[in-house]
């Protein structure tokens, strides 16, 4: 019994939750594309936020989905899993976009997690 509630919870997370993630991320990227007039910034930024969608994307398929099945995503986990995304997010961006980030947003880390934990918040509001 335990076994068919466990595949139903993989078949919902799979086909609600991956579509929301794709779906968030066009979102984002259309709300910087109305928001940003300078064609420069505009594609740097569409290009950390589909980077940031990918890792997350890529986190919770390879992560966070085993244990919620398992029910063993806690507090530390998200933490590990925030821990991930970020690594994940860092090793992708170029020089460029780096330079551009410190310059304009400050530290690069706290940077990458707002933009992680947004892009989390808006696909579970979705």
């Amino acid at each position: 019994m335990n076994e068919i509630i466990l595949s139903i919870i993989s078949v919902v997370a799979t086909s609600v939750v991956l579509p929301l993630i794709t779906l968030g991320g066009t979102k984002l990227i259309q709300l910087i594309n109305q928001k940003i007039k300078d064609e420069k910034t505009r594609n740097l930024l569409t290009g950390l936020s589909t980077i940031v969608e990918r890792a997350v994307r890529s986190v919770t398929q390879t992560y966070v989905d085993s244990l919620k099945k398992s029910g063993k995503f806690d507090q530390e986990a998200q933490l590990v899993a925030l821990s991930l995304a970020k690594e994940e997010v860092l090793k992708e961006i170029n020089e460029e976009t780096r330079a551009f980030i410190e310059t304009n947003y400050g530290n690069i880390n706290d940077f990458v997690t707002k933009q992680i934990e947004s892009t989390i918040n808006l696909l579970k509001t979705k």
